[in-house]
């Protein structure tokens, strides 16, 4: 049904490993997040499924937050976002159906590894540290400093 989420059981070496997800849009077909294929429409179950174990997550939602999910879906397809920390099938599927992208499964490894937090941190504040820094010049650039101006004074 339109906005519910699609899970299929993915294995490696015949065992299982994780799990990926769809979005469902309208007439049965899913929009889902790869690395290969960024944000994909699928045109129906099966061609999500390519012969793994799969299973629906009933959204839960009314008509109307039914009809936001598969808005949300359908606004991504032809883009290409893929980050396996940050942007994976399951944060798609999780914002398509919430708002909020999230992946448990993300969450889940870096409860379970050790240093996992750390690493996952890394990219994060070194991006959080160029907006900063990047509003703070901007600020700086709209006040009418001359940048240059400061820079060239400054060298010996």
């Amino acid at each position: 049904m339109i906005g519910d989420t699609h899970v299929a059981q993915c294995s490696i070496f015949s065992q299982p490993a994780f799990l990926h997800f769809g979005a469902e849009i309208a007439d049965g077909a899913i929009v889902e997040n790869t690395l290969r294929h960024g944000y994909r429409r699928l045109e129906s179950h099966a061609a999500f499924a390519r012969g793994r174990m799969t299973w629906v997550c009933p959204s839960g939602a009314t008509a109307e937050g039914r009809a936001e999910a598969a808005q949300r879906a359908e606004s991504k397809i032809g883009h290409r976002a893929y980050s396996l920390l940050w942007n994976n099938c399951e944060h798609f599927a999780s914002w398509c159906g919430t708002g909020t992208a999230g992946s448990q499964q993300v969450t889940e490894v870096a409860r379970r590894v050790p240093g996992a937090p750390f690493m996952l941190a890394g990219p994060f504040l070194a991006w959080r540290g160029l907006v900063v820094l990047s509003a703070a010049f901007g600020r700086l650039a709209a006040s009418g400093a001359d940048l240059h101006a400061m820079a060239v004074s400054r060298t010996p």
